[in-house]
């Protein structure tokens, strides 16, 4: 399930997509075919079939296009994969350049509606799953891991632009993300202006929403969440000590065992950048276009990894910012020194 808040995309916990069968009946069995036949020839790429396979009808029946089912979404693929130009892709699929630009807002909006299962947060097995892969990081009884990073753009339409200058000054908007320890995305929250710090960003998340109404639906009672100092201490959301110099050998050992285990949602990122080169920086100038298309990203890094692609990383992810103080949450206090104990 997922929500447009003010032109920003908030990801978590999707509920599966149900086919519409009027629509499938309606969809040529032929394409089905002739697009299985190319994909085939492509060893790993059988996620890209699942793709088209689950919008193709909706796809089809939204654009009214002459242009062949799998031309349009490989076309699509191709642009969030690489830094070529609209018109080089429009030239290499045969199409013109408005219509890859009409059609990659098509499909992102519609990989965001009827794919964004793929993105859920885990509970029952994939909680186990996920706990197990912490744990064997060197941190226990951890269900995902958070983090920011930015996503370039150009200069938004909006009513103020500014704001989306971070810290390094250049426009860019801040994708929170949550990963299991698998690397596979539970949530996401995309859209908030580059100059925002993460905690602002992660507190307006839908997660960080919960977790101050309803901590327990999201985090079992003894679990928590593992974040950098950027976010704040929470009894269900776990941050290094701040090294003040005085640290003990069993808090720096804390903060050695955190750092390795959080380290995932980084490689997350960096897999992200590394399979749609087109995040190296977004030229859309709408903010919810902007947050669309990142999302569909995310959830089709999900497939990836659901179909076993391998990926090398090779991208430096540019990190939000880290610096705001925050105020000391008792219970998460006690909470963080009970775990450093343990060390």
């Amino acid at each position: 399930m997922y929500c447009m808040e003010n032109g920003m995309m908030n990801t978590v916990c999707g509920d599966p997509f149900q086919r519409s069968n009027n629509l499938w009946k309606k969809w040529s069995h032929s394409t089905v075919l002739q697009t299985s036949k190319v994909i085939s020839d492509c060893p790993g790429d059988m996620w890209k079939y699942d793709v088209m396979t689950t919008i193709g009808p909706f796809y089809w029946n939204r654009q009214h296009s002459k242009v062949p089912l799998q031309n349009s979404v490989l076309a699509c693929l191709w642009t969030l994969s690489n830094q070529e130009s609209y018109r080089g892709v429009a030239d290499r699929f045969n199409i013109t350049k408005s219509t890859v630009c009409l059609h990659l807002h098509e499909f992102c909006s519609l990989v965001t509606t009827y794919l964004s299962h793929h993105i859920s947060w885990p509970t029952g097995q994939a909680l186990h799953n996920s706990e197990l892969g912490f744990r064997a990081a060197g941190f226990p009884n951890t269900v995902c891991a958070v983090d920011g990073c930015h996503i370039p753009i150009v200069k938004p339409h909006c009513e103020n632009p500014v704001a989306y200058i971070n810290r390094k000054q250049f426009y860019s908007v801040v994708l929170t993300g949550f990963c299991d320890s698998k690397r596979r995305f539970c949530h996401v929250n995309v859209g908030h202006p580059g100059s925002w710090h993460d905690a602002r960003a992660f507190r307006l998340s839908a997660v960080g929403r919960l977790l101050d109404e309803d901590p327990q639906s999201l985090v079992p009672e003894g679990m928590h969440i593992i974040g950098d100092s950027a976010y704040p201490l929470l009894p269900q959301l776990m941050r290094p000590y701040r090294d003040n110099g005085h640290l003990t050998a069993r808090q720096c050992r804390f903060n050695q065992k955190l750092n390795v285990a959080r380290v995932v949602i980084e490689h997350t990122f960096g897999l992200l950048k590394t399979k749609f080169r087109r995040l190296k920086c977004l030229y859309m100038k709408n903010i919810a276009n902007i947050s669309t298309a990142v999302t569909a990203c995310c959830i089709l890094h999900n497939m990836c990894l659901e179909e076993g692609e391998a990926i090398e990383v090779d991208e430096q992810v540019e990190a939000a910012d880290n610096r705001a103080p925050h105020p000391q949450n008792q219970d998460a206090v006690l909470h963080r020194n009970q775990i450093c104990d343990l060390f």
